[in-house]
C-alpha cells in the first residue's frame, strides 16, 4: 500500500514534465538504491530527473504519504532540488532540509517546495554528494496534522545524479 502512495507522490511530482513531453514517455535511466533516474523529451526539450520518497515519517496526518525528493536539469535550470509532501505544506511555514551539519531553507507553494536563496541548489548538491552523508531529513509544518520529519536515503544518490548529469549533458 505505502508503495502505491510513493509512486502516486512521484508522479504527482513531476506532472508538469509528462504534460510538457506528454509525446514523450519518461525512459528510466537505472535504479541507484534508493534513487531512481529518469529522462523525458528531447535535445532542447530533454529534463532529466532522480526521485525518491522518504523511508520513514513521522508527523503529519495518519496515513500520509511520504515527502519525496527530486533533483531535476531543466533547460537552462540544471540541479534544481525540490520537494513534493503529498500534503499541503503550511503557507510561510518553516521548511527545513538538514544533511549531516548542513541546513537548508526552503518555501513552499501547496505541496511542493524548493530552496529558498538563489544558488543553493548547489550547496544542497554538494552536501547531498558527500561520502558521509547517509540520509537527509525533511522538517515541515503542513496544513493539517503534526510538523513532520521524513528520513530520505542518500543511498545511490550520487550515482542517480550522475546518470542524470549523463543524460542531459551536465558536467560537474
Amino acid at each position: 500500500m505505502i508503495w502505491v502512495r510513493v509512486a502516486a507522490v512521484l508522479a504527482a511530482l513531476f506532472v508538469g514534465c509528462a504534460v510538457a513531453q506528454a509525446a514523450d514517455a519518461p525512459k528510466r535511466l537505472g535504479n541507484f538504491g534508493a534513487w531512481q533516474a529518469w529522462e523525458t523529451g528531447a535535445k532542447k526539450a530533454k529534463v532529466c530527473y532522480a526521485t525518491t520518497a522518504a523511508v520513514k515519517t513521522q508527523g503529519g496526518e495518519k496515513g500520509r504519504a511520504p515527502t519525496a525528493v527530486a533533483v531535476t536539469h531543466r533547460p537552462k535550470s540544471p540541479g534544481e532540488v525540490s520537494l513534493n509532501g503529498a500534503y499541503d505544506f503550511k503557507p510561510n511555514g518553516a521548511i527545513e532540509v538538514a544533511i549531516e551539519k548542513n541546513k537548508f531553507a526552503f518555501f513552499a507553494q501547496g505541496v511542493s517546495a524548493w530552496t529558498k536563496q538563489n544558488g543553493a541548489d548547489k550547496q544542497v548538491l554538494a552536501a547531498m554528494t558527500k561520502k558521509t552523508a547517509h540520509e537527509l531529513v525533511v522538517h515541515a509544518v503542513p496544513v493539517k496534522g503534526k510538523p513532520v520529519a521524513d528520513t530520505v536515503s542518500l543511498d545511490g544518490f550520487p550515482q542517480a545524479l550522475a546518470a542524470i548529469d549523463k543524460a542531459c549533458g551536465v558536467k560537474r
